[in-house]
This record gives C-alpha cells, structure tokens and sequence, in this order.
C-alpha cells in the first residue's frame, strides 16, 4: 500500500511539473499532451483522503492497543481505499476516442463536432465518465454515465471559437471518480484532426467612406457618375422598386407596344478598381510599442478587406511580410479559403525594415490599387509608402476598444 502512495505522488508531480492537473478537467497543452498521451493519472479526493488516514489511524491504534476488531477494520479501510484507486484506473483504460468536426472555422461562427466513445472491453463496463473536447483557447465537458462492454456512446459539442488558430490534432480528456469517489482518475488522448480557425472579417471603414474610392486616374475603373452611380441599362419594374427610377419616357414607349414599365438600373458611385493588392506588413518607426491586440485586428482588417473585394466582384491578391510578400490569389473563394488558412496560422514577422516594405510595394503596377494594412500606427510608416498610384492606408488605431470607427 504504501508503493501504491509513493508511485501516485510521483505521478501527481510529474502531471504538475507540466502544467497538466489531474484533479479536474482541465486545458492540457499539445507538447503536455505528446509527452503524457494515454496515461491515467489517479488523486485521492479529500473524502478518500480523510477515510484513508482514518483507516491508518485505526490500524495503528489496533496494533497498539492489541485489539484485532480494530486492527482488522483499518485494515479493511486501506484495502477499499486501494481497490478504490485501482478501479478508477481501470474505469478509464482501454477506452477508444473518435473526433469529427469541421476542418475550417472562423472566430465567433459556431461549429458542431462530434465525439465518439468506444469501450471495447469484453466484460468491464465504464462508468459515470466526463468528457472534455479541447482544440484551441476553451474546453468543452460532456458526461457519459454508462459506455457497457463493446459498445459506444456519442457526444456532441457545439463552439464558437474565441481565438484564431491553427493544429494538427484534439485532446480529448476523461475524467471519473468511479467507484465511492475516493478518487479522480484523468487520462488525456490526442486524436490527430488538422483544423484552423480564421480571424473574424472587418471590412475597413477606409474602403466604406463616401468617396474612399473616387481619388486616382481614371484607368483604375470605370467613368465617373452621379449620385446613382454609371448606367448600366434598363430592366423591367419590379415590386419595391422606387418610382424615382422609373424612366418614364421609356416606360410609356415600352407600354404602347404592350409592354410594362421599366426601371432605370446603375452601378454603384464612384471608380471601380480593376485589380487590388491588400499589403499586410509589421514595420514601424519611432520604436513603437508592439502590441499582440492589435496584430490579432490587423488580421481581421485584412481578411475583412478581402471578403470586401470579392464581393463586388474585383480581382484581389494578398501580400504579407510574414509571408514573404508572395502575391497570393484572392479572387474566388478558394483562394481566398487558402489565405484564411494563411491567415489563422500567422506570426508576426519582427524583422521588417523600411526598404523591405518599399521594395514590395514597388514591384506592384501603378495600375493597381493597394490597400495597406498594418498592426503598427499609420503616423510611423505613412511615409515609406509611396504616393504613386492609388493607395488606402488603414489605421488600425481607429479599431481600438472603446473607439468607434470613423
């Protein structure tokens, strides 16, 4: 019994030496999980605790005091506490674990996973086991009361990422105190499943302003129009249309000849660019204080920027420092599935200097139109970016907690 103490404690101090607790369903890390996968770890629990000592208690005071009622008592004490511990451990081993869910995700859409518990012991059933499903920045618990020998229950989960990200595989954590509650059995299992999660899309207020896109020669797009934009043709009269697009003339011809009325159709205001670039880099002047918050809003700027582009139909490509400025397509969804994935996985790039910057956006066309974003204040690199051709300089500050977009 006492190798039985000595070898939970040291199994107890290597679990929190990781940072990996067995005494709840906790968060174990991916290195924590490689180096500790499928092992049970077994702790006493305070009433096990409590009727262990009693037990060394009334052994002792039996042998002390020659009364074998007593002694025999203790005795049976410490062997229930230990058969205890033993089948904690057995509760949980050979169980089986299957993942399915979702490859791709986005932060704050939610997603459904499902998780499969196989027993497939022959005789031994489990029993009153939870569930954690941990993939990314929280962990979610389900109970399984009964898995009988040869079968399997499932659980499903349903998440809403908080964090973006990327892996190569879930922990799944088990947990029961199975049989008396004496004790707390956890063991960790790595299901190998790669999955990313994509920052949120923020569509720039830059590229949403009366006019963002009215500066810069007219090859970038189409001929200037007025407030309803360039005429794009005629079409019939449909429910909910205003009668201040209705092209009176027009309609009254197209009625003589049998027809009905007929409502005047225009492109949006402004200048159309014919292809975008969205440069994404980290360089920044006047020793500026780097801060995580605002990489992570700078990315969601530029995802944002790039689900802008698509929608209105415009070639778009993404060229980031942390990507080596390679141009990367955006112009269907997926490429642009490729450039979330680029996205989810992103380190800031800390070696980007002036020159790098200007050399990546020299070798753009001045045709194109380039929207720059950056995780740095705009006052420290506005100037390294060249007023050659049509450029949209994003401040990431206006994004900031507490302050609205303007």
């Amino acid at each position: 019994m006492a190798l039985l103490f000595v070898h939970e404690a040291a199994r107890f101090s290597l679990c929190e030496r990781w940072g990996w607790s067995p005494n709840r369903v906790g968060k174990p890390e991916i290195g924590d999980l490689l180096s500790l996968v499928d092992r049970v770890s077994v702790r006493f629990q305070t009433r096990g605790a409590l009727f262990c000592g009693g037990a060394v208690v009334a052994l002792a005071t039996g042998f002390w005091r020659v009364d074998g009622v007593m002694a025999a008592m203790g005795l049976a004490g410490i062997l229930l506490t230990g058969l205890a511990a033993l089948g904690a451990r057995r509760n949980l081993k050979g169980l089986q674990v299957e993942v399915e869910g979702p490859r791709a995700g986005r932060v704050g859409e939610v997603a459904k996973w499902r998780l499969t518990l196989r027993n497939p012991r022959r005789v031994l059933d489990a029993l009153r086991v939870e569930l954690g499903l941990s993939g990314g920045d929280h962990e979610l618990a389900r109970h399984a009361l009964w898995v009988a020998a040869g079968s399997s229950v499932e659980a499903e989960y349903r998440r809403a990422p908080r964090l973006r990200g990327q892996g190569e595989g879930m922990g799944v954590s088990m947990v029961s105190e199975f049989p008396l509650g004496f004790c707390r059995a956890y063991r960790a299992v790595w299901v190998p499943h790669r999955w990313h999660v994509a920052p949120k899309p923020l569509v720039p207020v830059e590229l949403l302003a009366e006019g963002g896109w009215l500066e810069g020669a007219p090859r970038l797009g189409g001929a200037m129009a007025g407030p309803g934009g360039e005429l794009r043709g005629m079409r019939p009269y449909r429910a909910g249309d205003s009668p201040r697009m209705v092209a009176w003339p027009a309609s009254i011809r197209s009625t003589g000849r049998g027809g009905g009325l007929l409502v005047m159709e225009s492109d949006p205001p402004g200048f159309r660019p014919s292809e975008v670039v969205v440069v994404f880099h980290s360089f920044g002047s006047d020793r500026q204080l780097i801060r995580p918050d605002r990489f992570e809003r700078a990315l969601t700027l530029a995802s944002g920027a790039l689900w802008h582009f698509l929608a209105m139909g415009v070639p778009a490509r993404l060229m980031a420092d942390f990507d080596g400025w390679l141009q990367r397509p955006a112009s269907s969804r997926r490429h642009l599935a490729v450039c979330e994935e680029l996205l989810a996985g992103a380190r800031r790039a800390s070696g980007t200097e002036s020159h790098d910057l200007r050399a990546a956006l020299d070798g753009v066309d001045e045709g194109v139109a380039v929207v720059v974003v950056s995780d740095m204040p705009t006052d420290t690199w506005a100037t390294t970016v060249c007023p050659k051709g049509r450029r949209v300089l994003v401040d990431v500050r206006r994004y900031e907690r507490g302050r609205t977009p303007r």
